[in-house]
């Protein structure tokens, strides 16, 4: 594979075209629109934190989910049929439940999701998914003993506060003095990337998969590191060797709402560097203070809150607002 990925004239201006139909993204200059493309696609290889990339490499891929499972899944999977992802509400009024990838085996469900973003609902999100993919398996007149096991995988690229520090975390229902298991009818993995530090050599599974997911979009070209079993993901994660319509959708998806705030947090880390580095010559106090309200005023043009804005500088309310 090609370490180079340059867009072509034609594929620059059809992006662009792309991020001038999003609507949150209208606010902001024709240059900025530009190093929001050239950042999206400056590396051969899409960025598996994103949710369409996700989707794109495990959703129609079973060995690709199979090999994901079973190296975290203490049971051996053989065989998986995917599920529509959009399960049918219970009545007319109910919470839509939209998952990444949902599918089944003879003895189990399992939902499999990224979140790249932090937020506050995310627990009871998940806890959801999993009470509606057990509810969803009886029908009327059915007995309970057909429920099988569900199992809600979410891989994050946030902590969540806990007394540990370790790479996955597993939830069940368990009696609150003895710590006696209720069932195995719901497991929560909460898979916390950020708590990933490479070692030196002989990764574990776990740690294998925890690498390629929080940094494939840096990978240049196949790096020796990775085990030649994930090369079939690599593959999947090519970006030259997108269709049109792939091209488009992941464009779209890096550009859309639910990515916008991770897209502002690079702005901020971008921004902080340069301010850190053109105010070296006014004091590091003062270079700070600018490169945070330099960010403050991107992300203000990228219509995020005032509040989520406060919280990802440090600007009090009254500062932002003034800008």
């Amino acid at each position: 594979m090609s370490t180079e990925y340059t867009l072509s004239p034609a594929q620059f201006e059809k992006f662009l075209s792309i991020a001038n139909s999003i609507e949150s993204l209208r606010s902001l200059s024709e240059e900025e629109k530009e190093a929001l493309i050239y950042k999206i696609h400056s590396t051969p290889y899409i960025d598996l934190m994103c949710d369409w990339a996700f989707k794109h490499v495990f959703g129609h891929n079973e060995e690709n989910l199979k090999m994901l499972l079973n190296d975290l899944l203490p049971e051996k999977i053989e065989h998986i049929e995917y599920e529509s992802n959009e399960l049918d509400p219970f009545k007319g009024d109910d919470k839509q439940v939209i998952m990444d990838v949902l599918c089944h085996t003879q003895t189990g469900k399992f939902v499999v999701e990224m979140q790249k973003a932090k937020n506050d609902e995310f627990r009871n999100r998940m806890l959801y998914y999993g009470a509606a993919s057990i509810y969803k398996q009886l029908k009327k007149g059915d007995n309970y003993n057909k429920l099988v096991p569900v199992y809600v995988i979410c891989f994050m690229n946030f902590r969540l506060h806990h007394k540990t520090n370790q790479l996955v975390y597993r939830y069940q229902v368990r009696e609150q003095d003895t710590s006696e298991l209720y069932g195995n009818q719901l497991s929560l993995y909460f898979c916390e990337l950020p708590r990933f530090i490479r070692p030196k050599k002989n990764m574990s599974p776990v740690e294998e998969w925890f690498d390629l997911l929080r940094n494939m979009h840096n990978f240049a070209v196949n790096p020796d590191h990775i085990n030649k079993r994930f090369h079939s993901i690599l593959d999947a994660c090519y970006q030259p060797g997108l269709n049109d319509l792939e091209q488009t959708q992941y464009l779209r998806a890096m550009l859309t709402e639910d990515e916008k705030q991770s897209i502002g947090r690079a702005y901020y880390e971008d921004g902080f560097l340069d301010g850190m580095e053109q105010g070296e010559t006014k004091g590091r106090a003062e270079g700070k203070a600018e490169a945070l309200r330099e960010t403050a005023r991107t992300l203000r043009k990228m219509n995020l809150s005032i509040a989520d804005i406060a919280k990802a500088t440090g600007l009090s309310v009254q500062e932002i607002e003034a800008l």
